[in-house]
C-alpha cells in the first residue's frame, strides 16, 4: 500500500499512500524497513518534543492560562523531577567548564 522515496544511500526518506511521482516506489506495508525507520524517526524526536512540552507548560503558567497544581500529581512530580535534574546538570556543566574544585 505505501509508496516510498529513497535517498542515494537507499534509506527511506518519505512515505505516502499514493505515488507522488516516479521517484516513489511501491512497497509492502508489512516491510520491516518501513516500520523500523518510522519508529526510529519518531524516537529520534521524542527528546526534542519533551522539551517543547516542558517549555509550553512553563509558558502557559507564565501567562497564567493555567496553574501548575491543576495538573495531576504524577505529572507535577515528573515535571519537577526533570526540572531539578536539568538544573543539576546545568550546574555541573558550569562547574566543570570553569575548572572549579568540587
Amino acid at each position: 500500500m505505501p509508496y516510498v522515496k529513497r535517498n542515494q544511500q537507499g534509506a527511506i526518506v518519505a512515505v505516502h499512500d499514493t505515488q507522488i511521482d516516479d521517484s516513489y516506489q511501491w512497497i509492502e506495508a508489512s516491510d520491516l524497513k518501513v516500520t523500523a525507520q518510522a519508529k526510529e524517526a519518531l524516537t529520534g524526536t521524542d527528546q526534542e518534543m519533551v522539551r517543547v512540552v516542558e517549555d509550553l507548560i512553563d509558558l502557559l503558567m507564565e501567562k497564567q492560562i493555567f496553574v501548575f497544581t491543576e495538573l495531576p500529581e504524577a505529572v507535577q512530580a515528573k515535571l519537577n523531577s526533570r526540572k531539578r535534574l536539568r538544573e543539576d546538570i546545568n550546574l555541573l556543566a558550569i562547574l566543570v567548564n570553569d575548572d572549579a574544585i568540587f
